[in-house]
């Protein structure tokens, strides 16, 4: 099993300047289907580099590295927003509308201000922010906590309601788990930095406080509606709440939010019971590794993405939460399923399918256009020109040519090697399990 040292060097390979300003990692190398900055997949990374400055392990490269993504999402944040991917030249190349991406934009702000402090420069000359741009990133936490508010929340539902978010499909549309903990968690670790900035009287006083007043008042009342609709005693913990108010209770990925956000306190035991039912309704059982959901092809929310199969980064989620309850085996075992589908180079697929299930996708799906149906439902695409549409799809295309070349010597293929974001949750993951002995 890689050293956390082996993560950081993959980490740091898929980290390129930006155009506009500061350095930031992208999906996967750049001749890959994902030549993209997506903040999902940068929050995830920042927190892993995060976890690595508080470990020790590189602490002022990890921060410098949190830094330099921080100064690329202050230079593209638009009106309080932002979306699902950008060029490394700030261009907003999105296709769905992705609410929870404010959420993490939030994050990733709040975790470059963690990390400077977790370095002890803070209040010094000799850190990566100068109070300029500690300024900056104020105003940002505050203009995007505004959208949450005024944007996202729906104050009779007392929940964000989203259109997509990480499934990017109406599988994440209504009120969901999954945005609704990103945006408790984003608030959060923003009153946390906002304190340390104040604590530390690195930028006016004033201003820190008015945003930390705003993000303590919603905090008080997206917790009161989170708890009331996601954590009922006798009753499993939903992934979400339709539009319309129904009930969705069918297991997915997203189940391990509350875990994965570190919100047991207001969850309590449902944080635990929720992730386990979906670690056991996820798992596959040929390729070991869970799955984002059940893959029934004809619920049109499910996309299936060369047919169903594990993906790696929500399975180092399930390590963490192993290695976070002291099942060590447990957790050991998880993160080999993980390393046996590496590369021998060590470096992490995104996901994995076989023939059968590839096969099975062209003809049900792809060679049938329920997957373009899928794909870009107007209800769930953001108001795009149809050109950026005709890019994802030679994307789609280029991938699934490639794959079913490779089918031909092999049984099981994968996508996106490496995933920046697969290796910076198995880097959380090597780190929790050294944390809890």
């Amino acid at each position: 099993m890689a050293a956390p040292s082996f993560h950081l060097d993959v980490l740091d390979e898929l980290t390129f300047d930006a155009e506009t300003d500061g350095a930031v990692p992208l999906a996967s190398l750049p001749d890959n289907r994902y030549p993209y900055v997506y903040p999902r997949d940068v929050a995830s990374i920042t927190r892993a580099w995060l976890a690595a400055t508080d470990a020790g392990v590189r602490p002022a490269a990890c921060r410098d590295h949190i830094v330099a993504a921080a100064r690329f999402f202050t230079a593209v944040q638009a009106d309080g927003w932002w979306y699902q991917r950008y060029a490394l030249d700030g261009t907003d190349t999105s296709i769905y509308q992705q609410e929870d991406n404010v959420a993490h934009g939030i994050r990733i702000l709040a975790h470059a201000i963690q990390a400077e402090a977790a370095c002890g420069d803070l209040a010094g000359s000799g850190g990566a922010l100068d109070g300029a741009f500690l300024e900056t990133l104020v105003a940002r936490i505050g203009d995007a906590v505004a959208v949450l508010r005024e944007e996202c929340y729906d104050a009779n539902a007392h929940l964000l309601e989203s259109t997509t978010s990480i499934h990017e499909g109406r599988i994440e549309s209504g009120y969901t788990l999954w945005v609704n903990c990103a945006a408790l968690a984003a608030l959060g670790q923003a009153a946390d930095a906002l304190e340390r900035v104040a604590a530390a009287d690195a930028v006016a006083i004033d201003a820190a406080a008015a945003v930390r007043d705003r993000i303590d008042a919603f905090r008080t009342l997206l917790e009161g509606g989170v708890e009331r609709s996601f954590a009922v005693d006798g009753m499993p913990v939903p992934r979400r709440y339709t539009p319309d108010g129904e009930r969705d209770e069918r297991p997915d990925i997203t189940l391990f939010a509350p875990s994965y956000f570190g919100l047991e306190e207001l969850f309590g035991d449902h944080a635990a019971r929720a992730a386990t039912r979906a670690a056991h309704s996820l798992e596959d059982p040929r390729l070991g590794g869970l799955q984002r959901f059940r893959g029934f092809y004809r619920d049109f929310d499910v996309h299936q993405h060369g047919g169903n199969g594990p993906w790696m980064q929500y399975t180092a989620w399930h390590a963490q939460f192993r290695f976070d309850r002291g099942e060590h085996e447990r957790g050991d075992e998880v993160l080999a399923t993980i390393t046996q589908h590496a590369d021998a180079d060590g470096s992490i697929p995104e996901h994995l399918s076989t023939r059968e299930r590839f096969e099975q996708f062209l003809e049900r799906e792809w060679d049938t256009g329920l997957d373009y149906e899928k794909e870009f439902d107007d209800e769930a695409l953001r108001d795009v020109p149809q050109d950026r549409i005709v890019e994802e799809l030679g994307h789609m295309q280029q991938a699934y040519d490639e794959m079913a070349a490779a089918l031909e010597e092999r049984e099981v293929i994968s996508f996106a090697e490496p995933l920046a974001w697969c290796h910076a949750e198995f880097l959380v993951a090597l780190l929790r399990r050294e944390q809890s002995g």
